[in-house]
């Protein structure tokens, strides 16, 4: 049960976390989430984070602000365990991953879906640390979107890449409800991979995009990523350039390559491979049959 006089010291009540849920699950929730409250101190929101139980929305405090922006439902879930399983599985155990509360500025207050950290990362100075646990940042985080729309989700790397952290890599998955075209049909599902990198020269542009659901992206979408400026060369899978559907492991064009030594960075830690090599089928497999 929600502890109602924590909830009270920064603006929030039960009834306005139900309907920013009833709300976000609506037909059309807002592109950027349902702000909640503002002029919120760093430290109150972190004291809330870590004393409140689960909450019946997700939510983040963005410059001050507290936004509700995801519903936590079965697709969202699957996504965020099989990339966990993916790499828990590639790592031989040596990344610990984590749902992880980070602090990402001044003002700033995120609740990573999932984080990787190598084992062996360095500990930072305290005035370094990711947040109240002295733990230095993680090198990877991942975000996953199902009501959060992708222009939420794009806006989340210059918090995740800033100078503020040590975070080296983002990846960023939006699942797109399933829609059907004729009444009867099987329901299809646009979703697609954006990775950012910290080295890159534009890290707050993805390096990589992967359509990968079972129907292509939305036109819409497909201009939101052009006009950012990505490279057609670097925005591939379902519907880009010929590429064939999604419905098989090893597909060449739905394997998303991560570099080891950024998401082993600052560690001595050795991998059998050079790479993390995420098969996007997988994830694709596991959010249609859960």
């Amino acid at each position: 049960m929600t502890n109602s006089s924590t909830l009270s010291e920064i603006g929030l009540s039960q009834e306005l976390l139900v309907s920013a849920r009833n709300s976000l699950l609506g037909q059309d929730p807002p592109e950027r989430g349902i702000i909640l409250a503002e002029n919120i101190s760093l430290e109150s929101f972190q004291n809330f984070c870590e004393t409140e139980p689960k909450l019946p929305v997700k939510i983040r405090l963005v410059n001050g602000t507290i936004v509700a922006y995801e519903v936590t439902l079965t697709p969202h879930g699957s996504a965020v365990c099989n990339v966990n399983g993916l790499a828990h599985d590639w790592s031989k155990q040596l990344l610990g991953a984590f749902a992880e509360d980070l602090i990402v500025g001044p003002n700033s207050y995120f609740i990573a879906d999932l984080t990787f950290r190598p084992r062996r990362l360095p500990p930072p100075p305290p005035d370094q640390a990711c947040n109240s646990s002295g733990y230095a940042y993680p090198n990877m985080v991942v975000e996953v979107g199902y009501i959060e729309s992708i222009q939420s989700l794009h806006e989340l790397a210059p918090f995740y890449l800033s100078q503020y952290t040590t975070i080296t890599i983002y990846l960023a998955i939006k699942l797109y409800p399933s829609h059907t075209h004729q009444p009867g049909e099987p329901g299809v599902s646009p979703m697609v991979a954006m990775l950012y990198q910290r080295t890159s020269q534009t890290p707050y542009i993805p390096t990589r995009i992967i359509s990968f659901g079972d129907a292509p992206l939305h036109n819409s979408t497909v201009d939101f990523f052009i006009n950012m400026g990505v490279p057609s060369a670097n925005f591939t899978g379902f519907g880009r350039h010929g590429a064939p559907p999604c419905n098989a492991p090893n597909l060449p064009v739905y394997q998303l390559l991560i570099p080891a030594d950024e998401i082993f960075h600052r560690t001595p830690s050795i991998l059998p491979d050079i790479v993390f090599n995420l098969d996007l089928w997988e994830v694709l497999d596991r959010i249609i049959n859960p």
